[in-house]
């Protein structure tokens, strides 16, 4: 959504929130209403009325992920991330918050990545605004107990283990495990127990104080931002998170530009590209990824010129590269975009589906003389406006 207007100030629970008088673009045919406050604490929410949802939500983004991870604790902002469901000051049984969902037919669930950790629930209409109550201590008042953290560190290590059979997570973290170390992109984002029990212990490092401090760094109210959703009036919404939020401590967290976090630590060492890594899969499949490191791009999101490239390098029509690959019987499927864009890198990336004549030592280098002869085509021509409103 685009905001376009000025700005009111009301006085709500002897609170001063800053209320929008902001028109919100949306569909004709969107009959919900929309508004957006900030509270006193630079919390700035969106909250949505819709008398006709059969399930409420709501959702809260933090603006700190994986990359602001303590060296010697990979995995620590994900690790945080499991610990909040785990018990408040207000509701100390860990359980609380996912039972008072499944009663009121609603489900809950979080991600971390790179730049972002977050949250979010949905709820029968009748249960927002309990759960909201709830939802919100994760935020004022976790606990944080040397139980759940001791036994929340197995849960932690078994996603990893769950992640170990999967090929696309491996390649990815092949890709991660080839960078700079120096660079952000050189991380291990989920956390196991190697990384979060027997390397800390052996250092002396306690991991559920690094839990409270990392909370306390960054868990602030001006670099979260907060979403609503419910049946109830705009006024009754934002009464509620502002009754709910408030509370929520704000240090002024400073969080840079995604491109200005590492300008000049290059992602990969010198000489170390090109690259060609072999790589035994887990399941029967048979792939090629081309990846390109260049500037990030999140910056260039009005022009978006990663779309207009994966929008080429991807269709799959008369005359595109997908076409040709298929009718050589080299390839079945290709996909095409960024597949990590922060921290002052983008790596774009083609990934292409090989048939087993594709695969052969000649195949795979077939496609790749007709992938650079496609790339060298996009670029001997300039961008065209059709290609870009489509």
């Amino acid at each position: 959504a685009e905001y376009m207007g000025s700005l009111g100030v009301k006085s709500l629970y002897n609170t001063m929130v800053v209320r929008s008088s902001l028109t919100i673009e949306k569909p004709v045919t969107d009959h919900r209403v929309y508004r957006h406050v900030e509270l006193p604490n630079k919390l700035c929410a969106l909250v949505i009325s819709d008398s006709k949802c059969d399930k409420a939500a709501c959702a809260m983004d933090v603006r700190v992920g994986s990359l602001f991870d303590p060296p010697e604790l990979a995995g620590l902002a994900h690790f945080l991330e499991h610990m909040l469901f785990l018990g408040t000051e207000k509701y100390p049984n860990e359980t609380a918050y996912n039972e008072f969902l499944q009663q009121h037919g609603g489900y809950s669930n979080a991600y971390t990545s790179d730049l972002d950790t977050c949250y979010y629930f949905a709820v029968s209409p009748e249960g927002l605004e309990g759960a909201v109550d709830r939802f919100a201590q994760f935020f004022i008042s976790p606990l944080f107990t040397q139980t759940a953290t001791d036994r929340e560190m197995n849960a932690v290590h078994s996603e990893h283990t769950k992640n170990l059979q999967s090929d696309a997570w491996r390649m990815w973290q092949l890709l991660r495990s080839q960078a700079n170390k120096e660079h952000p992109l050189n991380r291990f984002t989920t956390g196991n127990l190697e990384t979060l029990k027997e390397i800390p212990q052996a250092k002396g490092i306690d991991v559920r104080e690094q839990l409270m401090a990392f909370h306390a760094k960054y868990y602030s109210a001006n670099i979260m931002k907060l979403c609503v959703l419910g049946r109830e009036s705009l006024d009754e919404l934002e009464a509620m998170v502002v009754e709910k939020f408030s509370a929520v401590r704000n240090i002024d967290v400073h969080i840079p530009p995604s491109h200005d976090m590492c300008p000049h630590i290059p992602p990969f060492a010198a000489g170390e590209l090109p690259m060609s890594v072999r790589l035994v899969p887990v399941k029967d499949v048979r792939e090629i990824e081309f990846q390109f490191p260049m500037k990030e791009q999140t910056q260039l999101w009005k022009s978006k010129p990663t779309r207009y490239a994966s929008h080429l390098l991807g269709h799959e029509g008369a005359g595109s590269l997908l076409s040709q690959l298929k009718k050589e019987g080299l390839a079945t499927a290709l996909t095409a975009g960024s597949a990590f864009d922060a921290a002052s890198v983008c790596v774009f990336e083609v990934r292409i589906t090989l048939t087993e004549g594709g695969a052969s030592e000649e195949g795979v280098k077939r496609v790749g003389e007709l992938l650079f002869t496609y790339v060298r085509l996009l670029t001997s021509t300039e961008p065209q406006h059709w290609v870009f409103e489509e």
